[in-house]
């Protein structure tokens, strides 16, 4: 069969195909719009916290003598209601005196829960990834957590807290949380294992030991979290009156050798303080403090206790180490001006919820005021070394030009955002101006800014 092709004009055909080809086009269109990412809506399955009790009473069971490793083992038992079918568990992200969100999530190795005996499943939130959800079997009375805090064993992976001679327990960061509760609403009793020969405290009341394992009575999440233990094998206290301890843990026995002078001091403190806020709202108060380059340095504040680190010789030079001691009289200050009394957001009801820190201004500022006079008047330091201070940070301030263009109360949020690491062109950054811009602002009435 001969089969003769018809040839068509080429623009013809063009023509007879537009339509087809206008059609793939809208189509291939409309893929295309399809086919653009669209947002998937965040749905919030942590809930906020109530102010309910929570039933039934925590138990918490912290192995803390494995001085070598640095490594805290956890036992935690949470109750659970009658047919639960989940428990959502929170590990503490913004910490009090922290200003930030600080939680040392990454610290928390080996998480795994129990009931009955039998593991279960768990998952981490997808958003809210301080938050675990723990399926529960039917019948459920109980879920058991074990779990490793892995403190820092060197300063590059953050605060040591644990060393040979001592140690620095800070509950938040080795223990879990049920949502959706006030923690002021979830009980707990605690119990801690320490190295044989260690004397811990702690401003936690009704302790009782059995060899090298220490229990307190039943207390609620918010006051346990506020409430940390030094310990140590080198360990001294001293009683300054008013129910107030200064409880001493040093890297040698002999750095504890303070003289009668130094005592005093420390007594002159807790009696001006009286004198300057005019009455106790506490019915004890116990100085942590830690004699020691080898653990962390740290000072912050608690309602009925204080962490403190100076140098080993704060004692034993102690002439050469009065430009650091108004330590002391700062963390104390803040059980009046920042526990007893704080700006109203920078209180939330548990360590989800963010604080806002917009008035931290006042809250530091006028507490290192109130430390600086403290100092001054109890003799922990010299007049002439607080003015001298006072005119240093004066002075510093004209030449500070981020002065320019953020106020004081900007750079409350500074720890939010900085988490206090170093800054190129700190002075034009303007830092975390809190303390003492705080202070000369209070001190001058308000007209500093």
């Amino acid at each position: 069969m001969n089969c003769v092709m018809k040839k068509t004009h080429p623009l013809k055909a063009l023509v007879a195909s537009a339509p087809l080809l206008l059609a793939l086009s809208v189509s291939t269109l409309a893929m295309a719009q399809n086919s653009a990412p669209v947002a998937v809506p965040i749905t919030q399955t942590v809930p906020d916290a109530r102010d309910v009790a929570y039933p039934g009473t925590m138990t918490l069971d912290i192995d803390a003598s494995d001085v070598v490793r640095g490594a805290y083992r956890v036992t935690q038992t949470i109750p659970v209601a009658a047919g639960a079918k989940e428990l959502i568990l929170l590990y503490p992200q913004w910490l009090p005196g922290n200003h930030g969100p600080r939680g040392t999530l990454s610290e928390l190795v080996g998480v795994q829960f129990y009931v009955d005996g039998k593991p279960v499943e768990w998952k981490r939130d997808r958003v809210e990834v301080f938050a675990f959800h723990v399926m529960l079997p039917a019948g459920a009375k109980e879920v058991v957590a074990r779990f490793i805090h892995t403190s820092p064993i060197t300063s590059a992976e953050g605060r040591i807290t644990m060393t040979p001679e001592m140690l620095n327990l800070q509950w938040e960061k080795m223990s879990l949380y049920p949502a959706g509760h006030y923690v002021r609403q979830i009980k707990v009793k605690p119990t801690v294992t320490l190295p044989q020969g260690w004397t811990a405290a702690t401003a936690l009341d009704g302790m009782t030991t059995a060899g090298n394992r220490a229990t307190w009575a039943v207390t609620d999440y918010e006051t346990l979290v506020d409430s940390p233990i030094f310990a140590g094998k080198n360990f001294r206290k001293w009683d300054l009156g008013q129910n107030v301890t200064l409880n001493v843990v040093a890297d040698k026995a002999e750095h504890l050798e303070a003289k009668p002078e130094h005592i005093d001091a420390h007594k002159a403190l807790v009696t001006e303080a009286k004198l300057a806020f005019g009455a106790n709202h506490i019915d004890h108060y116990e100085f942590l403090l830690a004699l020691s380059d080898k653990i962390g340095g740290i000072g912050l504040e608690h309602h009925r206790s204080s962490e403190n680190q100076l140098e080993p010789e704060a004692f034993t030079e102690w002439g050469k180490q009065e430009w650091d001691r108004n330590l002391l009289p700062h963390e104390y200050a803040h059980s009046w001006s920042g526990k007893f009394r704080r700006p109203s957001r920078l209180w939330t009801p548990d360590y989800r919820q963010p604080m806002q820190g917009d008035l931290l201004w006042t809250y530091e500022g006028q507490d290192q005021f109130w430390g600086a006079v403290l100092a001054a008047r109890s003799g922990m330091q010299g007049k002439d070394i607080v003015l001298g201070m006072l005119a240093a940070w004066a002075g510093g301030f004209t030449q500070q030009p981020g002065r320019d263009w953020r106020s004081v109360e900007d750079t409350g949020f500074d720890p939010v955002f900085a988490s206090r690491k170093p800054k190129p062109f700190a002075s034009l950054a303007r830092n975390e101006d809190l303390y003492d811009p705080g202070l000369v602002k209070i001190a001058l009435n308000g007209s500093f800014c």
